[in-house]
């Protein structure tokens, strides 16, 4: 199962190419000297501790060189070992309790969604091009990024079912619902609260601004950004700000943020 591990070709806004990881480089180059089955064998360990655990990062890889090889067979069963990965990164949709199994409505209908959305990735990728080179350098991620939009448009699904409940006094709609109707403008900040992000998250946060880190900060300990209950612990009021002033340097933070971790640039 000889492999070359060619460059990736796909670069970054600033020019930057992508690159695989060094650890993900030097396991294509042993995994490379195994027979097909004993590679196949490797490939369904998914313990990540387990010494004999292949990257997906690398599976990936090789599922990608299978497009010159012209070789269905082997297409198929790394398809498979590559699809099993998508959804172990993906939140689990079904949980056991006793006797019966919980089945997550959102997270069975994210499943299906992101499964599709990679499905007409990888077809698209076998006729070749760049589009999947993120899925060599960083997997994890790159699903990460392909549940975003959908996670969002699942969480407003779900919202647009509740009972549109004002204050009953102003008259006010919740903040969710004012948002939705167009008055603020929101960030998409799903990737705050997705651990694959944390460790380079946390990194980014250190070099923000320091009004917006303060923002985000309080926003990652589930403070909420202004409420109209004097009791309830807020953004706006820890920092002496109004609430758009708060979510102005929320939004700003979020884009700084997603601009860094360069988010938004592999669908």
């Amino acid at each position: 199962m000889a492999d070359a591990g060619l460059p990736l070709t796909k670069t970054y806004p600033d020019g930057t190419p992508y690159r695989r990881m060094p650890e993900v480089e030097n396991e294509i180059v042993n995994v490379a000297e195994l027979a097909f089955e004993d590679f196949l064998e490797r490939a369904r360990i998914t313990n990540r501790s387990h010494p004999d655990f292949i990257r997906p990062e690398t599976l990936m890889h090789f599922l990608r060189r299978t497009r010159s090889d012209n070789n269905e067979q082997r297409f198929n069963a790394l398809y498979r070992m590559v699809l099993r990965r998508l959804l172990l990164a993906l939140p689990r949709s079904e949980r056991v309790e006793g006797q019966v199994v919980i089945v997550d409505g959102a997270a069975s209908d994210l499943e299906d969604i992101v499964r599709g959305r990679f499905v007409d990735l990888v077809t698209l990728d076998r006729a070749g091009g760049d589009r999947m080179d993120f899925y060599e350098v960083h997997f994890d991620e790159a699903v990460a990024k392909l549940r975003m939009r959908p996670a969002k448009q699942i969480r407003a699904r779900t919202r647009r079912t509740e009972v549109l409940e004002g204050d009953p006094e102003s008259g006010e709609l919740p903040e969710y619902v004012e948002r939705a109707a167009g008055s603020f403008d929101e960030p998409d900040d799903a990737f705050l609260f997705d651990p694959i992000f944390r460790k380079r998250l946390l990194e980014e946060i250190d070099r923000l601004k320091p009004e917006q880190k303060e923002v985000i900060t309080m926003l990652l300990a589930n403070i909420q950004t202004h409420s109209d209950d004097p009791t309830v612990p807020t953004i706006s009021r820890a920092i002496g700000r109004d609430a758009k002033t708060v979510w102005n340097r929320r939004r700003d933070a979020i884009r700084a943020l997603r601009k860094a971790l360069r988010l938004g640039e592999d669908k």
